[in-house]
């Protein structure tokens, strides 16, 4: 065994039984320290009580902290010195004054202790240890500043400028990003200080903005030899064996239904009327499990990246292209390997008798949500889809309906955002923004999906085998406090029955203002109120959904999760009375899926801004129309029309005009014209500037 650390040795000594508070020398005499070696001890012990790993009480003396209340999350530090826990246990994070930060940054994963809870619920307390530092490798973009210069750093919570030294040979040109290694993050007064290692594109290339989200949220972006070099071994085709050990589903014949541009094919449908006015749905999913053995290589990238990440311009996928775009893509007229769910359903979509098999499907078409939809919109024909599977497109759409009447029916919320879509050329320049709704297609893979989803976790619940349930907490009361007087401004009522929240109250919320102008604005807030759905190995139910019970089995080429559900659907056919060695504690595997898939999203949500953000500068000087989205004291915040992008506009910052700011129904009120803005207005703007490292628009009326 190694030599324990010195901190180790202090560490068990203060913890040991019988050990009373002494000052720092009686530790260097009991634990034989020479003389030579106590300024470096000295050096230890302050980074300990800096770190909140020792306790200095009076007189010098040193203990062991006390922690009767400690929990783990990741850190988020603002450039004032002050930070926050967000806590992994769901609750409220913790606050955590300047002292207790250290040289910590945000992004370090911690042990918090909380010390104390306001009468407003918030917490309060310190950092005990870290777990897992972040990177301190941090990227910005140089600035000129007379005969020297700084990094202007992309993480906000380092603060403005970051100090570097760069000899005149070496310095970066202006607006270059760079790479930088932290030597400390700034403190007070004091800015960051950091040494350039790397330099990359500049910030107006357009593939330099990839290349920074990938670099700044730890993305892997492609795969190691030996990755692929596994995977090119996998057999390209299905072997007699195999295939006659399955069951084939080619009547009714599937097709999968996906966006024009996507590139992996993991689901396919197909739909028939039974017997009494029911449906019967086969939900063929791609047989991930089928090539990929848990605690391979394979299985172990995929579980350290969780998630694909899909960017406009590139995928990131959680599996080489040789099982996302091919084995494992279920293109049509070639035979593929799937797990199938066979749903029969009565006439009002009740669920009447469930079963699950390994199958081979032969794909008749790959079909996009554009054709579909106007399929299902009453054209007869549509161009591209085989004659031969209208009719089941048009029983599917029928079930469609039905499914989505009893969902709503139980409260589930449907928020039905729009989303911007980044058109881009050949060459990977931007050249606009959509804002695509939903369609009749979109909604039909989406009730399909969902309800595969909470058979495959009902059916392992009521089996008692493990699963890896997704879960959805009821939001938290303080924020429905907030969710309620926000929508009053607009003469809306949150309405709880026996002051108890119900999915079904959030959804009666947004049916008041379908098709209104605020709509947008107020399905945002009230998005914002919910918990962010997770993984767990216990089934805690799914608030948003209305759903008792829920998981993740649809996608197993991209979401780690689903491929851990198709395993132990798999075991529990093949030997009920034993649980594999594997699936014995799900919990770390649910953990560090829910990190890295909020990681993901994060990413995704961060170019999406940046590519916003390099159009919207295209069109300074240009009147837009948006809607107001959020009052201050010292102007709105308008979100445009075309693009969804965000920005402020300041008001009153001049002589002109004094604006009165209302907190109580969120208005700013002209002390001259008597113009009165408030939130959901619709507004014509000119964007004034916009600046792209620290993601802001400045517009003007």
């Amino acid at each position: 065994m190694s030599k324990p650390t010195l901190e180790e040795q202090i560490l068990a000594f203060v913890e040991s039984d019988g050990y009373e508070p002494a000052a720092q020398r009686h530790l260097f005499h009991a634990l034989n320290i020479p003389n030579d070696d106590r300024p470096a001890a000295r050096r230890v012990i302050r980074a300990m009580i800096e770190e909140g790993r020792l306790m200095k009480l009076s007189r010098g003396r040193l203990t062991a902290p006390a922690r009767p209340n400690l929990l783990e999350g990741l850190l988020k530090r603002h450039p004032r010195g002050f930070g926050f826990v967000v806590a992994e246990d769901g609750g409220e994070d913790v606050f955590i004054p300047p002292p207790f930060i250290g040289s910590r940054i945000t992004g370090d994963r911690v042990e918090a202790e909380v010390t104390r809870e306001t009468e407003g619920g918030r917490r309060e307390g310190r950092i005990v240890r870290t777990i897992q530092g972040r990177s301190r490798e941090v990227l910005g973009v140089y600035r000129k500043r007379g005969k020297s210069g700084v990094v202007q750093p992309f993480d906000h919570s380092l603060g403005d400028a970051i100090e570097v030294t760069a000899t005149p040979r070496s310095r970066p040109a202006d607006g270059q990003v760079v790479v930088v290694k932290l030597r400390r993050p700034g403190k007070g007064r004091s800015p960051a200080e950091g040494e350039i290692i790397e330099r990359l594109g500049h910030l107006d290339n357009p593939s330099t903005d990839t290349e920074i989200v990938i670099r700044r949220f730890g993305l892997a972006d492609g795969f190691p030899a030996a990755i692929l070099e596994e995977a090119g071994r996998l057999p390209s085709e299905i072997s007699t064996k195999e295939a006659g050990h399955r069951e084939r589903f080619d009547d009714p014949a599937p097709v999968t239904i996906d966006g024009e541009t996507a590139r992996d094919f993991d689901d396919a449908i197909a739909v028939s009327r039974i017997k009494g006015g029911g449906f019967r749905l086969w939900v063929h999913i791609a047989d991930v499990a089928h090539f990929v053995t848990p605690g391979s290589p394979l299985d172990r990238e995929a579980r350290e990246r969780g998630t694909s990440v899909y960017f406009p311009d590139k995928v990131l996928p959680m599996f080489p292209e040789r099982l996302s775009n091919d084995l494992c893509s279920l293109r049509p007229d070639v035979d593929r390997l799937v797990q199938t769910a066979v749903i029969d359903l009565g006439p009002k979509g009740d669920v009447k008798k469930v079963r699950f098999a390994d199958g081979v499907i032969h794909s008749a078409a790959r079909l996009t949500y554009i054709q579909v939809a106007e399929l299902l919109e009453g054209a007869s024909a549509v161009k591209g889809i085989p004659v031969e599977v209208v009719p089941m497109l048009k029983t599917a759409g029928e079930l469609r309906e039905v499914l989505e009447r009893r969902r709503h029916a139980r409260g589930s919320v449907d928020f039905d955002l729009p989303e911007p879509h980044i058109l881009m050329d050949i060459e990977g320049v931007m050249t606009g923004i959509t804002v695509t709704p939903r369609n009749e297609a979109h909604r039909l893979i989406e009730e399909f999906m969902l309800l595969a989803n909470e058979v495959v976790a009902g059916h392992l619940e009521k089996i008692e085998w493990p699963c890896m349930y997704r879960i959805h907490e009821k939001p938290k009361p303080e924020k429905l406090d907030t969710l309620a007087s926000f929508v009053k401004q607009f003469g809306l009522e949150l309405k709880l029955p026996k002051g108890e929240v119900t999915p079904g109250a959030i959804g009666d919320l947004l049916e008041q203002v379908e098709g209104k102008p605020e709509h947008n604005l107020i399905s945002q807030v009230a998005l914002r109120s919910m918990r962010q759905a997770r993984y767990h190995p216990k089934n805690d139910g799914h608030f948003g959904l209305g759903a008792p019970v829920y998981c993740h089995f649809t996608s197993p080429i991209r979401r780690y999760p689903d491929l851990v559900v198709h395993r132990l659907l798999r075991a529990s056919r093949n030997d009920r009375k034993r649980i594999p060695e594997w699936a014995a504690d799900l919990e770390p595997v649910a953990t560090s899926s829910s990190e890295l898939e909020r990681n993901a999203e994060a990413a995704e949500r961060d170019l999406l801004l940046r590519k916003k953000l390099a159009f919207i500068e295209g069109q300074i000087g240009e009147r837009l129309w948006g809607i107001i989205t959020g009052v201050v004291p010292f102007g709105v915040f308008i979100q445009l029309e075309d693009s969804l992008a965000e920005g402020l506009l300041r008001l009153g910052g001049d002589d002109r005009e004094r604006f009165a700011f209302d907190a109580d129904h969120l208005t700013l009120t002209g002390s001259k014209t008597g113009k009165r803005f408030r939130l959901g207005d619709r507004l014509e703007v000119v964007v004034a500037a916009v600046d792209p490292v620290l993601q802001r628009v400045d517009f003007e009326l």
